[in-house]
């Protein structure tokens, strides 16, 4: 899974132990995703939100997994992204380890394909970089050859010898590889396997271990200035620091060729630690929005009529919700701004409405393959988790809500 589930459940465990950051959590799966709320020090001055976004509209259901569910792990966790082929034919992704597609003519009439396209291999060396996997961003050129960036899970609790605690979140190491399909989106494998490392830590995993650790949640892809970008959140460990780093690259073919911003530019490469004899500190990367991009950003597209960047995040706190904010340049930020209200699962009390998560926002009338762009209006995709007895399960639901989208035109 990734990383936005259990950790709300020990949230006060982690207040206690880490005052400087606030936590909010909401899911990512089958495991944790966590929504780490930073304080940290503002780049700039701090950007005045120009955009205002509000629910236009009622809740349509896109998948059930108790009606459209092709198995009981068939079920919405990650993010919705979706792409348009040369034929017209819109497919959308919400992943879980064993990832599957919802295709249909556009992105507001889908159905589920019960086809894998794509899973990782379950390797026991962390090494290897294939264990469990997720589709989560995606970039087609042409309309039928598809890059896909992987969040990757080296999940150590499942191997006894490698996490004698045997503790999911002590022993989960994470990273961002690259796949790709082409034929369509009939099935994806590694982009170049041995070499298809995107981001990873610079330490290895028996270096690291003790937390969860390394690169989580690629959001979407957009472009700027010829560039490809995307954000992954980052966890502490050593020489990294937590929040949302910004990578970006010119060669989507090339995993290698990602590259992080750095503080000042995009300088930071990444190695992997298994290979490189590198100096290690210095290919890490410099989170983006300190104080503005308080939780892992979860969607981003750029809102087409003010040119201004969107990112959606998930406080998964009881008082939480899906918060926005905006940008011009995707390193300064506004403050956030609460969309609605929510939770998160780990925050879900028997009295309350069913949780949340993976908010991403889509625009059906986007002229561009890869919806990077919104107009007006959008579509805002959830994972709602359905209740029976006061307890979620892997009942869950991919949803969607009208957003209407307005600024002010000087």
């Amino acid at each position: 899974m990734t990383l936005v589930y259990r950790i709300d459940r020990i949230m006060g465990v982690i207040q206690a132990l880490l005052p400087a950051y606030r936590l909010a959590l909401s899911v990512w799966g089958v495991g944790i995703s966590l929504q780490m709320g930073i304080s940290a020090p503002v780049r700039a001055a701090e950007v005045r939100p120009e955009l205002r976004l509000t629910v236009a509209g009622p809740v349509t259901t896109v998948f059930s997994r108790s009606r459209n569910g092709c198995d009981p792990v068939d079920i919405p966790d990650a993010p919705a992204r979706a792409i348009r082929l040369a034929s017209g034919t819109v497919q959308l992704y919400a992943a879980h380890l064993y990832n599957r597609r919802l295709v249909g003519p556009n992105l507001l009439t889908l159905s589920n394909d019960c086809r894998i396209v794509f899973k990782g291999n379950e390797r026991d060396d962390p090494a290897a970089f294939d264990d469990r996997a997720w589709i989560t961003s995606l970039y087609t050129p042409d309309g039928r050859t598809i890059f896909a960036a992987i969040h990757n899970e080296f999940q150590g609790h499942r191997r006894p010898a490698l996490c004698p605690s045997g503790q999911y979140m002590d022993c989960w190491y994470n990273a961002i590889t690259a796949a790709v399909s082409r034929d369509g989106g009939m099935g994806f494998s590694r982009l170049a396997p041995g070499s298809d490392l995107i981001a990873a830590l610079p330490y290895r995993y028996d270096e690291v271990t003790g937390h969860h650790v390394g690169y989580f949640n690629p959001s979407n892809m957009v472009t700027d200035r010829g560039m490809l970008l995307m954000m992954v959140f980052a966890t502490e460990a050593k020489a990294q620091r937590p929040g949302n780093c910004l990578l970006r690259t010119d060669r989507i073919s090339d995993p290698a060729a990602w590259r992080a911003w750095d503080g000042k530019g995009f300088g930071a490469s990444f190695i992997d630690p298994y290979v490189a004899a590198a100096t290690k500190d210095v290919h890490v990367c410099a989170p983006v929005g300190g104080g503005q991009l308080r939780w892992p950003v979860t969607s981003l597209v750029r809102h087409a009529p003010s040119g201004l960047f969107i990112a959606l995040m998930m406080n998964g706190a009881h008082d939480g919700g899906v918060f926005f904010a905006t940008s011009l340049n995707l390193i300064d930020w506004s403050s956030p701004i609460k969309l609605m209200d929510g939770l998160g699962e780990g925050a879900y009390r028997c009295s309350d409405a069913g949780p949340i998560a993976y908010p991403s926002l889509l625009d059906a009338n986007s002229s561009d393959s890869n919806f990077m762009t919104v107009g007006d209006s959008a579509e805002l995709f959830l994972t709602r988790f359905n209740v029976s007895g006061c307890k979620t399960s892997m009942d869950r639901d991919l949803i969607r809500i009208p957003i209407a989208i307005s600024f002010d035109r000087h």
